[in-house]
């Protein structure tokens, strides 16, 4: 008679309870697998409870238990025989293949699993397995290593599929599935050794634990604030409904206004506008598939049409209607943008990108609005896209140019200096907007390694100009927000203009009212070292934004460049008009030599005359030249 070691086996039970309740009490998750492993883990605790009630049974050696011991343990054989092929199941449904192949795989599996279950419930009658003979004594039978073998089988497969089928799983899926495998086989192969020691489950919940933890974690699963689900679960839902030709509709909630409300009330009060939004939302949607995937921005996904055109329509009523802090009721104002078909995109990062491309469609507006994918938005990102892959080409082979846009000086009659500007030509697309191609190299990092080539390429047609430059005086270039946050950036520059022997008052560096609002030290201290060496700083597109005198007043701005779109009404409103005259006005009277943008007309000229600008700048005069034709044009 064995006398059974239950210590391994309460302690396992324990912590696989804890673990249980600690699953139960976040959002369960939707997709297949998660299911999968709700079943495994309910599947481990049934096993646990039925082999610990079968031991101590067991351990009371009474013949009036026979039966019911006989029906404790042939549930636990029949949960033995289960759990390998749910594990088999999980492992199949984490693989990156085709949806077709993991069906075939696992319904190929339930032979085996029929086979077993067959005889376990036939050994109540047989005893090939287990048997209690007439003293109470609980006895092996010879088919009793059958359960351990019938485990390693499912073991090699899954062996087999890491080892062959490796690039068809993640990182994390193959760390965790390895490591599952190796505790659950050791733990396995001593239990058939020393059957005393019950280990088996014990490492089946060690295995489980492995799984929840790396695949399964709360922390990346669910959104510790909302409570909905978080981006790093949405990364694993969306591959698994696109491999499994699940249509879908989406819906992204951008919530614009979050940064200002948790200025002016506290962060307090923006997490708890954050989880009302959360609480309503789930309201609309019944709690399923709500993703936050940034701190202001949630994802809604439905799976029909009908419920996408219900969820979109409520979802705009509830930003339309004021939110309740307390004391007071505020806007809370967002960009709704939704794809319809979003599975016909090729993976989750081209949907994200899609989505993101369609809140820079926002209007100027401090209304809720919506923007719906269509066939010119598709066309449009699929045209940003192109240019996207292009750019690792363009930049890797230098194939980016300079033109050059002259700026005319009223007082002086003749042009005085010019801007530099980046274009590039794609072989089959043609000119690139350059507001595409610089937006796509700051989001993709790209920005500083481009501005550098440019900037290199500007000086050399300055030391192959000299004469040039003496009638021009400068040239005007712009630098990006990560430029001037860069640490040391300016230094990379001095070297440049150093290694080339360029005066430093052959440069002014423009820098965008946008950047100019978000005033910080590093800012401050890179156009220090410009000014220290000479080198102008222009403040560019003023009157764009949210620029006002107060951001002049702060940095050494020598030329205020007033933006093309206050231009617009000049010569037909009289107050649009005033307003331009008094700014020239203003900001002359600050010591700043005052620019007009986008100039095309002559009454805008003749206008900008009687006020005093100091240069104009616009297609009036002429439009922005590449090198060659610069060469041929008359600066002077």
């Amino acid at each position: 008679m064995i006398q059974y070691n239950m210590d391994f086996l309460i302690a396992g039970l324990i912590f696989l309870l804890i673990l249980f309740v600690h699953f139960v009490r976040y959002k369960q998750l939707t997709g297949i697998s998660g299911k999968l492993f709700w079943i495994f883990i309910v599947g481990a605790v049934l096993c646990s409870i039925s082999d610990l009630v079968s031991c101590m049974l067991i351990q009371k050696r009474n013949p009036a238990y026979n039966s019911l011991i006989i029906g404790v343990t042939t549930f636990l054989y029949l949960m033995e025989v289960l759990i390998p092929y749910v594990f088999y199941g999980l492992i199949q449904i984490l693989r990156y293949c085709e949806h077709k192949m993991k069906k075939r795989n696992i319904m190929l599996g339930m032979i085996p699993v029929i086979f077993m279950e067959s005889l376990v419930i036939l050994n109540i009658f047989h005893g090939q397995f287990f048997y209690c003979n007439t003293n109470g004594e609980y006895l092996y039978g010879p088919w009793y290593l059958m359960i351990y073998i019938y485990t390693f089988f499912f073991v090699v497969i899954a062996m087999y599929n890491f080892i062959f089928h490796q690039d068809e799983y993640g990182k994390n899926e193959l760390r965790a599935v390895w490591e599952f495998v190796v505790v659950g086989f050791v733990c396995t192969a001593i239990e058939a050794v020393y059957s005393q020691y019950l280990l088996t489950e014990f490492g089946l919940i060690i295995g489980i634990f492995i799984i929840f933890w790396t695949l399964y974690n709360p922390q990346t699963v669910v959104d510790s604030l909302t409570g909905v689900f978080a981006k790093g679960y949405l990364n694993q839902w969306i591959p698994e409904q696109m491999k499994r030709g699940q249509k879908f509709h989406v819906l992204q909630i951008s919530i614009w206004k979050l940064k200002q409300v948790n200025k002016l009330y506290g962060n307090s009060v923006g997490d708890k506008l954050l989880i009302d939004v959360a609480d309503e939302l789930n309201q609309i949607t019944e709690g399923n598939y709500i993703f936050r995937i940034h701190g202001n921005q949630f994802l809604i996904f439905s799976m029909s049409q009908a419920d996408y055109e219900k969820t979109k329509q409520e979802v705009m009523e509830l930003f339309q209607t004021p939110f309740d802090i307390g004391d007071e009721m505020i806007d809370f104002p967002a960009t709704i943008c939704g794809i319809t078909d979003a599975e016909e995109l090729v993976d989750n990062d081209m949907m994200l990108a899609y989505l993101e491309y369609l809140i820079l469609l926002k209007p100027k507006s401090d209304k809720t609005t919506l923007i719906e994918n269509s066939e010119t938005t598709r066309q449009g990102f699929l045209y940003e896209q192109r240019v996207k892959k292009y750019m690792n080409t363009a930049i890797e082979d230098d194939l980016f140019e300079v033109y050059y846009q002259p700026l005319y000086s009223v007082k002086d009659g003749h042009y005085v200096t010019m801007e530099a500007l980046s274009r590039l030509k794609h072989p089959t697309l043609g000119m690139i907007p350059p507001d595409i191609f610089i937006n796509l190299a700051e989001k993709n990092g790209q920005i500083i390694e481009l501005g550098k080539l440019q900037f290199r390429r500007i000086c050399r047609f300055m030391k192959s100009h000299t004469a040039l430059m003496k009638q021009i005086g400068s040239i005007k270039i712009n630098l990006s927000p990560l430029e001037l946050l860069k640490t040391g950036y300016s230094q990379e520059l001095f070297k440049i203009i150093n290694e080339l022997e360029l005066p430093y008052s052959w440069f002014q560096f423009e820098v965008t009212e946008t950047v100019a609002t978000e005033y910080s030290e590093e800012l401050y201290k890179t156009i220090s070292d410009f000014r220290e060496v000479g080198i102008e700083i222009c403040l560019d597109d003023f009157g764009s934004g949210y620029a006002n005198l107060n951001t002049i007043l702060k940095l050494p701005f020598s030329t205020v460049k007033l933006d093309h779109s206050m231009l617009d009404g000049i010569c037909e409103d009289q107050q649009i008009a005033l307003l331009y005259k008094n700014m020239v006005s203003i900001l002359q009277n600050l010591g700043h030599k005052v620019v007009a943008e986008g100039v095309e007309t002559q009454k805008e000229v003749a206008l900008l005359e009687e006020w005093g600008v100091d240069l104009i700048q616009g297609y009036y005069y002429t439009r922005p030249l590449s090198r060659d034709d610069l060469l041929s044009f008359k600066v002077s």
